[in-house]
């Protein structure tokens, strides 16, 4: 199977470890705790007695929900079906598609040049690291500065003050944040089931591992974004941090682009001529790890730190200038719309995919919220897309697989297998790359 084979790190949904990770590109989950299908059904109908194993495939399985739901994420769906369908028809006029995705997917995690490893100095609970927050200025396709282009950072240093690393506060810290916090609360409530003292070395067990993960130096630019929220809003509870982090965070994933020109700048950066246009440049190219930032800071300075377990999505929206939540769905659902008109009025092949994946999403994201704050209602009628599992034994042949057949039945709206699906998608992906390596030469 030679999917797996040279996957760049920015193609995959935040992938902290070998233990499973999300293709957003390929539309797969890749869980290599699991043997195969059958032990995976047994952890489906059993969590409780799978729950690290089943907590992996929790976590990987958001990744695929803000894929879906999220309105950065229906952006990401139409960008990747614009240049798969490309790549069957073949218009070099329309060859634009492939770069805009390439350039989106990298300036998601903003992993080469722009985040930098200095020490190995790891923290804990009794030792926490410090941070400073700076902006800088990224470089064009001629290796040239562009002052239209800023990056926002965070820099991690030890309680000594030596330097750990320099990371983004990207879109894949956004992502890690929702991801972590499903997979540490399903781990939480399992603890919480049981009698003591089990229970207390699960909680402590638990505790343990969220310790590990927040100060791991080589993992900042995953946890860069639980940093933030924990310092700003004053949170000592890790698991509180991700909670809370995780509804700031689908928030920013959330907001429609017409309305970043709204979000409230706080003083002390107004008053700073250079924080002052750099910030309004952030929002100009729809930064939504800069937006994040704001929404954090700006309940921060309106409403002070979180008190108690909830937090409310209408403060925060407030607290920016944004409009409340009743109005921002009706905006993604009208900026959605559009977006299906123009693919229906491009005739794209990939429609059915679209509509299907973006389907479902929108039914998530109402039924739970622009924060994903309220428990998910029963939405199984509405599934008409998942994404395949691949598990440590999975092997299928597809690379000998005749092309002609499968886009025939994807140009006519038809289903198609597993074995379809990986040869068609992997010759996208073939000729996206190869397209990009040429590309400014």
């Amino acid at each position: 199977m030679k999917f797996q084979e040279n996957i760049k790190s920015w193609k995959k949904f935040p992938n902290v470890d070998t233990l499973g990770c999300y293709h957003c590109l390929g539309n797969y989950i890749q869980l290599n705790e699991f043997e195969d299908e059958t032990e995976f059904k047994k952890a489906v109908s059993n969590p409780s007695a799978d729950k690290n194993r089943f907590s992996t495939y929790l976590h990987e399985h958001q990744h695929y929900i803000d894929q879906v739901s999220t309105y950065w994420g229906i952006l990401n769906i139409y960008r990747i079906f614009r240049a798969f369908n490309t790549s069957i028809l073949g218009n070099e006029h329309d060859f634009h598609h492939y770069r805009n995705l390439i350039l989106n997917l990298q300036r998601d995690y903003f992993l080469e040049y722009y985040t930098e490893q200095y020490s190995l100095v790891e923290g804990s609970y009794a030792d926490p690291w410090k941070f400073q927050l700076t902006v800088g200025i990224r470089f064009n396709f001629e290796g040239k500065v562009n002052e239209d282009k800023p990056i926002h950072f965070i820099t991690f240093s030890s309680s000594d003050g030596q330097k750990i690393s320099r990371v983004p506060i990207s879109v894949v810290s956004l992502l890690e944040t929702t991801a972590t916090y499903i997979e540490y609360r399903f781990l939480l409530d399992e603890a919480l089931k049981l009698e003591s003292p089990y229970k207390e070395l699960q909680l402590k067990a638990l505790s343990a591992k969220i310790e590990k993960k927040l100060y791991h130096p080589k993992l900042t630019l995953y946890s860069a974004a639980v940093h933030l929220t924990s310092v700003f809003l004053k949170i000592n509870d890790p698991i509180l941090g991700y909670k809370i982090s995780s509804v700031f965070a689908k928030i920013a994933l959330n907001i429609p682009e017409s309305l970043f020109d709204d979000v409230l700048i706080p003083k002390d950066l107004s008053k700073d001529e250079v924080w002052l246009n750099r910030s309004k440049k952030f929002m100009n190219n729809f930064d939504r790890g800069f937006l994040f930032y704001l929404l954090i800071r700006n309940y921060s300075e309106t409403l002070g730190e979180v008190k108690g377990l909830e937090i409310d999505i209408e403060k925060i929206l407030s607290a920016s200038h944004l409009p409340n939540e009743e109005i921002i769905e009706k905006l993604i659902f009208e900026e959605v719309t559009k977006l299906d008109v123009e693919i229906l009025m491009e005739r794209n092949c990939f429609n059915r995919q679209i509509i299907d994946r973006v389907f479902f999403g929108n039914k998530f994201r109402k039924s739970t919220g622009l924060g994903q704050q309220r428990i998910q209602e029963d939405l199984s009628e509405f599934i008409r897309d998942k994404p395949h599992l691949i598990f440590a034994s999975t092997l299928f042949d597809y690379e000998n697989l005749e092309l002609k057949p499968i886009v025939d039945k994807v140009i006519k709206q038809q289903e198609i297998s597993r074995e379809e699906w990986f040869r068609l998608y992997t010759y996208c992906e073939k000729r996206i790359d190869g397209f990009n390596e040429i590309c400014g030469i």
